[in-house]
């Protein structure tokens, strides 16, 4: 009995050994990561199923794959609500392509011409010192069109609606949606961002596709350069500017700024504006017209400077080729009757006339002018450019074939004669685009063309109501 109680004694400690090798053997070592890196999985896995079918219940409420086999909302509108969302935020791309109609398309067919009554759009880039202000008065105030623009005395902007409507514009300019995309806006923030359509799209209340028609003027650049320093003598400093590319603005460190905005420029000497390395009055007009996204924005790292200045020239040029129009300053008679021979508008008084300059009277030294030339060097090609190109406009104009494509228009004095006799909405659709005279509003030209304000330029950056301009000095 003994033997046999010893036995299953030795039996259950010889299971216990056995045991005891199993769980400190190499084998089972080896194996007890694999089995711990399989439950630490299916705790995971665990985990991911619970927030998966939590997050389905939670959606529930718009759209189930158990509940319905399409969306509760359309494309359109759910880019409608994102609209709605962003109200507030400027320089957000389009989601439709905009439509930006050149000198060549609007001769190729009559289609591609202005028309007020549809979704054209004219839009004109501000280029500081190049008659810019007394073109967009003009555009304004001594047009042609079947519905003038509505301004008011002691107001800058005034409300050029179409024909046909009562929230529409047909321009987007200084003084008529005021300065919406920022002070003095340049081609990246108006085109490239695709600011104008948006403040549009804010102002009009709705999406619009559009069709626009880039218009500018340029100036030969040492007198140019030479004007926008007496501006900044006399106290002018564009602080306002946002200079926005890429979505944001440059950083003190990609543009450091020539003075203390506190105190601001005025009264320097030419000496020291040429000193300046950060000046943007360097070859404004090539950097105005490029798309600056091509060479990082203000940020000069990473390209050298040879490469850069090519792109900017280049890509100004081609800008300047897909614009409907741009003058010249000095040939302001023949870029009147270029607008007027494009656009199928007369205006009432001649621009020439207001073709004002004293900066022929700034003393200027020969190293003074060497050097003004020198920083300058992208925009006199481009200026050289812009003649040539501008030669070719108007040999291309004075073709009947090419002026009007769509054959000769009616008399002014025709069309005035039927107007008088039923409402302009009536017989609008016979109209050709951008004709008819209207009385003139005289608030924008009260002021003595030599008298200067140097808040003219700075105000109103926001798309408010600027101060009454006073300077008509170019």
């Amino acid at each position: 009995m003994l033997s046999s109680a010893g036995g299953g004694l030795m039996q259950v400690e010889n299971r216990a050994k056995s045991s005891s090798s199993l769980f400190g053997s190499t084998k089972w070592r080896q194996l007890l990561p694999i089995k711990t890196l399989g439950l630490i999985t299916l705790l995971i896995g665990g985990v991911l199923v619970y927030l998966f079918i939590d997050t389905q219940s939670a959606d529930a409420g718009f759209f189930s794959p158990l509940q319905s086999s399409s969306p509760r909302f359309t494309l359109a509108e759910m880019r409608e609500f994102a609209f709605k969302n962003s109200m507030t935020t400027d320089y957000k791309p389009s989601f439709y392509n905009r439509r930006n109609l050149s000198f060549n398309k609007m001769l190729e067919d009559n289609q591609y011409r202005f028309n007020v009554y549809e979704k054209d759009v004219l839009v004109f880039l501000h280029i500081q010192k190049t008659a810019g202000t007394s073109f967009e008065r003009f555009l304004v105030n001594r047009l042609n069109v079947p519905r003038p623009c509505s301004c008011h005395k002691g107001k800058k902007r005034c409300n050029c609606y179409r024909p046909n409507s009562q929230a529409e514009v047909w321009l987007f300019s200084r003084y008529s949606t005021g300065w919406a995309c920022g002070l003095h806006a340049d081609y990246t923030e108006l085109f490239v961002s695709g600011c104008v359509d948006n403040a549009l799209d804010k102002k009009e209340g709705v999406h619009s596709k559009r069709r626009y028609f880039y218009t500018t003027f340029l100036r030969e650049p040492v007198a140019r350069f030479i004007s926008e320093y007496r501006h900044v003598e006399r106290g002018a400093t564009w602080l306002a500017a946002r200079h926005m590319c890429n979505g944001r603005p440059p950083s003190p460190e990609e543009l450091p700024m020539c003075f203390d905005p506190e105190i601001g420029w005025e009264g320097l000497s030419l000496n020291e504006f040429i000193s300046c390395p950060y000046n943007l009055a360097f070859n404004r007009q090539t950097r105005m017209l490029a798309d600056l996204t091509l060479v990082n924005c203000y940020n000069k790292k990473g390209m050298d400077e040879a490469t850069r200045d090519k792109v900017l020239l280049e890509s100004a040029k081609t800008n300047l080729r897909n614009m409907a129009f741009f003058g010249i300053k000095e040939r302001m008679e023949e870029s009147q009757k270029m607008f007027e021979n494009l656009f199928q508008a007369k205006f009432t008084a001649s621009l020439s006339e207001w073709n004002k300059s004293k900066s022929h009277d700034t003393p200027v030294t020969s190293d003074q002018l060497a050097l003004i030339k020198h920083l300058n060097h992208l925009d006199i090609e481009l200026y050289e450019y812009a003649m040539k190109l501008f030669d070719r406009r108007l040999r291309k104009l004075k073709d009947e074939d090419y002026s009007r494509p769509g054959g000769r228009q009616p008399r002014i004095s025709a069309v005035m004669s039927v107007t008088t006799k039923r409402s302009l909405d009536d017989f609008a659709p016979t109209l050709p685009p951008l004709i008819l005279g209207s009385p003139q509003n005289s608030s924008l030209y009260e002021g003595d063309p030599d008298d200067y304000s140097s808040e003219d330029d700075d105000a109103g950056e926001d798309g408010g109501d600027p101060q009454e301009p006073q300077d008509n000095t170019l």
